[in-house]
C-alpha cells in the first residue's frame, strides 16, 4: 500500500481527517512505529476519533492498542484492549494511570479477584475491596477496608479474628445503641476484657446490654456469658440466678443446668447465704457504676485511668513510641504511625539465633528492640564479624523494596539474643499499596539510606586506595 508521506514539523498544519487517514494507513501497512510518531505529534487529542473510524478486525485493532502504547496514550491502549476483551493487559494500563476502578473490574474479567481487590482499595471502594478480601480470606486487609467504609461491626469483627484486639475495641466502642450490630459489639468487647483479665468492666458491660436487651432466644448468649463471668468472679449467687434466668427460657442451653448444679453444691458445701454477700455485691456495683462513668484505659499491668466523662476503653500500643523515634519512620504522620506500628510482628531470637541468612532473598525488615545483633560477612571457611548494632538499629529493609537480590551479609542475635519489631515484605506491600503517601515518606528514606551507606563506601575505598598508593 502508498502510504503518504506526512511530514511533521513546527510550522506544519493539518487537518483532522488527514492525521486520521495518515495513522490507519500506516496501521494498514503494519507501520506503528511511523503511525505512533503521528499521533503523538498533534497537539490536539484525535485519539477517540482514531478509535471510532479504526477498522474493527483483530489486527488492527491490535496494532492501534500497540501504536497507543507506543504513544504512550495507555489510558486508550487500554480501551482498545477492554474492547477486544484483552482484559488482563487492559487491567494492567488501566493501573499505569491510576484509573484503580476501570483496573478492578479488568481483573475481575479474568477471575484475578486479589488484584482486583487492591485496585477497588486504592480506587476507596472500601466496601467491595473488603468483601473481596473476605472471600480471599485476607483477614486483615478486609478489617482494614472496613473500618474505611465505617462498617464498625464488620471491621471489628475481623480485627477480632486475627487478634487484633486493642484495634478492635477501639472500632467497637464507635458501635451506637440503636445500630443494629450493637449486641454483638457489646459482646465482643466483653470477651475482650475478660481475655485481658478484666473482669469486673467484662461484668459491668454485659449487665449494660442486658438492662438493654430482654431476655430471649436471641439474647441468651449474652446472658449465659455474663454468668460465666460472674462464676469466674466467684460471685457463685448472682451466676446461680442468671444461669436459672437462661434455663427459663431453653432448659437445654449449652451446660447452663449443669452449671447451676455445680454451683448450688458449692454453696451449700460452703454454707454461705445471700445476704453474706448482698454488701459486697453493692459494693462491686457502685464501683461499676464509677466504672462506667468515666473513661478507662488499659495500660500493660492493668491499671486504670479515669479522665472522661465519657466511658470509652483505649488500648496502649505496646512499643509504639519506640518505633516512632525510629529514624526510618521520621516523616510519617501520627495516623501513619499507627498504620506502620499495626503491620509490626514482635519477635524474640536467643543469643546467636539467625536473623537473616547472607546470599538469601530477604524476607523482612528488622527494627532491634531490644539486645543486639551482629553483622557478619560468611566466606568460604571463615565468617568475620563486621560490626554490631544496638537497639534503634534497623536491618533488612531493602528486602522489602527488592525481592530478588541476595542479602549482602549475615545478621545474627548478640550474646544477650535480641527482640525485634518485623515488618515482612508482604504486609509491607499491601500497606503501600493502599496509601500512596506512605509509600513515597518511606521511599524517601530508604532512598537516603541507601546514599549514606554509598557515600561511607565511597569514602572506605578512597581511603584504602590512598593507602595502596602510598
Amino acid at each position: 500500500m502508498d502510504v503518504p508521506n506526512i511530514e511533521i514539523n513546527d510550522k506544519q498544519y493539518m487537518t483532522t481527517n488527514q492525521v486520521v487517514r495518515g495513522v490507519i494507513e500506516r496501521l494498514e501497512a503494519d507501520n506503528t512505529e511511523d503511525a505512533a510518531h503521528l499521533y503523538s505529534h498533534c497537539q490536539e487529542d484525535v485519539g477517540f476519533i482514531l478509535m471510532a473510524r479504526a477498522p474493527k478486525d483483530r489486527p488492527i485493532q491490535a496494532r492501534l492498542a500497540k501504536m497507543f502504547y507506543k504513544a504512550k496514550d495507555f489510558e486508550k491502549a487500554a480501551l482498545v484492549l477492554e474492547a477486544n476483551k484483552e482484559y488482563k493487559r487492559a487491567a494492567e494500563l488501566y493501573e499505569r494511570t491510576d484509573q484503580y476502578e476501570h483496573a478492578a473490574e479488568m481483573w475481575m474479567g479474568v477471575n484475578d479477584e486479589d488484584r482486583a481487590a487492591r485496585n477497588y482499595e486504592k480506587n476507596g471502594s472500601w466496601q467491595t475491596a473488603g468483601e473481596l478480601y473476605v472471600k480471599l480470606k485476607n483477614f486483615d486487609r478486609a478489617a482494614y477496608c472496613f473500618e474505611k467504609s465505617l462498617d464498625h461491626i464488620q471491621a471489628a469483627r475481623y480485627y477480632y479474628q486475627i487478634k487484633k484486639f486493642q484495634k478492635s475495641m477501639e472500632i467497637l466502642q464507635k458501635v451506637r445503641e440503636e445500630e443494629e450490630g450493637f449486641l454483638e459489639a457489646a459482646v465482643m468487647i466483653g470477651n475482650i476484657l475478660a481475655m485481658n483479665g478484666y473482669l469486673d468492666m467484662a461484668a459491668a458491660k454485659y449487665r449494660n446490654v442486658t438492662k438493654t436487651v430482654e431476655i430471649s432466644p436471641g439474647t441468651l448468649s449474652v446472658y449465659y456469658n455474663l454468668a460465666q463471668l460472674l462464676e469466674r468472679k466467684g460471685d457463685v449467687f448472682e451466676a446461680t440466678s442468671v444461669y436459672e434466668q437462661v434455663v427459663s427460657v431453653d432448659m437445654n442451653y449449652r451446660d447452663a443446668g449443669a452449671r447451676i448444679k455445680a454451683l448450688k453444691g458449692k454453696i451449700a458445701e460452703s454454707g454461705a447465704r445471700p445476704e453474706d454477700v448482698q454488701v459486697e455485691l453493692e459494693e462491686i456495683v457502685e464501683d461499676l457504676q464509677e466504672i462506667e462513668e468515666d473513661e478507662i484505659t488499659l495500660v500493660p499491668g492493668g491499671q486504670s485511668l479515669m479522665d472522661s466523662p465519657k466511658a470509652q476503653i483505649v488500648s496502649v500500643m505496646d512499643g509504639f513510641e519506640f518505633l516512632k523515634n525510629t529514624s526510618l519512620f521520621d516523616r510519617l504522620s501520627l495516623t501513619e504511625m499507627k498504620r506502620m506500628w499495626n503491620i509490626c510482628e514482635t519477635v524474640d531470637f536467643q543469643p546467636a539465633e539467625m536473623i537473616i541468612e547472607q546470599d538469601q532473598p530477604g524476607q523482612a525488615l528488622f527494627i532491634i528492640k531490644k539486645g543486639g545483633v551482629v553483622v557478619q560477612r560468611v566466606n568460604p571457611g571463615s565468617v568475620t564479624d563486621l560490626v554490631s548494632l544496638p537497639a534503634g538499629s534497623h536491618v533488612g529493609e531493602m528486602a522489602l523494596v527488592d525481592d530478588e537480590s541476595p542479602t549482602s551479609a549475615r545478621v545474627v542475635a548478640g550474646g544477650d539474643g535480641a527482640q525485634a519489631f518485623k515488618i515482612t515484605r508482604e504486609k509491607f506491600e499491601e500497606l503501600l499499596a493502599s496509601d500512596d503517601k506512605i509509600a513515597i515518606k518511606v521511599y524517601r528514606v530508604f532512598i537516603r539510606t541507601l546514599c549514606d551507606r554509598l557515600r561511607k563506601t565511597t569514602e572506605d575505598l578512597s581511603c584504602a586506595r590512598a593507602i595502596l598508593e602510598k
